[in-house]
């Protein structure tokens, strides 16, 4: 591994010891070959905030998403959150128009962590998860761009929408 790519990486595990410090964050795992957090690829795939159930490797919505991505030759893209502290479902979504409750205290802490990792693996292109992602992103950091959008992972599989969601990952991804 060449210095810079060493570097890179233990930088980016710096950045997983801070997650993991916190008792309510989270980040995505580490399920070979899908690297989730630890992905160092020129993609990035965001979400806008993990949900607070656990998300173990039989999980119908993990064994879809990490599968597909090992699929289509993504295992090594950065999975990563916008807000990395484990809420309830839709919570950011209720900062938005119409209901427009204030954004949690700690979110510009949250986007500033965003931000450093986006300045550590420099990424190519960002690809949110689902609308709220993009949303937040487009919002909140205007300065990202393009960023393109693809179908949240619990959407395809609670709506049997599997195959489509490849053809959707792939076009999101790759163009």
């Amino acid at each position: 591994m060449n210095p810079a790519a060493k570097a890179g990486t233990e930088r980016l595990l710096e950045l997983a010891a801070v997650i993991d410090g916190h008792a309510h964050w989270w980040r995505f795992p580490l399920q070979e070959p899908v690297k989730g957090f630890l992905g160092a690829g020129p993609v990035f795939i965001v979400g806008d905030q993990p949900s607070k159930s656990q998300w173990r490797s039989d999980h119908p919505n993990r064994r879809a998403f990490y599968a597909l991505l090992e699929k289509i030759g993504a295992s090594n893209f950065h999975l990563t959150d916008l807000y990395k502290r484990r809420g309830e479902p839709e919570e950011l979504k209720a900062c938005l128009p119409p209901i427009l409750k204030p954004l949690p205290p700690d979110y510009p802490e949250h986007l500033n962590f965003f931000r450093n990792e986006v300045e550590l693996l420099r990424p190519t292109r960002i690809v949110a998860l689902g609308n709220l992602a993009q949303t937040l992103l487009s919002l909140h950091l205007p300065d990202l761009r393009p960023i393109r959008r693809m179908w949240h992972f619990s959407y395809a599989v609670a709506h049997g929408k599997l195959d489509e969601y490849e053809e959707n990952m792939r076009r999101a991804i790759w163009g």
